[in-house]
């Protein structure tokens, strides 16, 4: 008499088959989700670089409160201040036409976007506004993960 059924062995190959598809499948969803907040950071810092300028146009000065035409060197960390003058003013922005921005102040990983008139690239400062990007880190440590939009090319 023949015995019919699946040996230990058998089994163990089908789930640690089951296992490695099942982790290769979330690793593919984790790099989605990864690369979709990246795409979500650039689209919104597209729209706040364009309320940036227009702020510049309107008021002749960045966030900061400096002229245009010169950067300065006063970061802005959280563009939802009043003295931004991005979602309301302080007072100090002449001819400010606001508010100029209505979307998300945080990025998708809880950090607020920034205005950075002195952030450094290649050795050369540039005018930006920026997210710190997955790792979270900033406040002057540029590194390879920071998204930003140039506003001074």
């Amino acid at each position: 008499m023949k015995k019919s059924g699946f040996t230990l062995v058998e089994i163990a190959v089908v789930t640690m088959i089951i296992g490695l598809l099942a982790t290769l499948g979330a690793l593919a969803i984790m790099k989605s989700v990864r690369n979709s907040r990246i795409k979500q950071a650039q689209i919104e810092l597209e729209m706040i670089s364009t309320t940036v300028l227009q702020l510049a146009w309107d008021t002749g000065k960045w966030p900061n409160g400096t002229p245009r035409t010169a950067g300065g060197s006063t970061e802005i960390w959280d563009i939802s201040l009043p003295s931004c003058g991005l979602l309301d003013t302080d007072g100090n922005y002449s001819d400010w036409k606001g508010p100029y921005y209505e979307g998300e102040v945080e990025d998708p990983w809880g950090n607020s976007y920034f205005f950075d008139p002195d952030y450094r690239i290649g050795g050369v400062n540039h005018v930006v506004v920026g997210s710190f990007g997955p790792n979270r880190r900033g406040r002057n440590l540029y590194d390879s993960d920071d998204i930003y939009i140039l506003l001074d090319d």
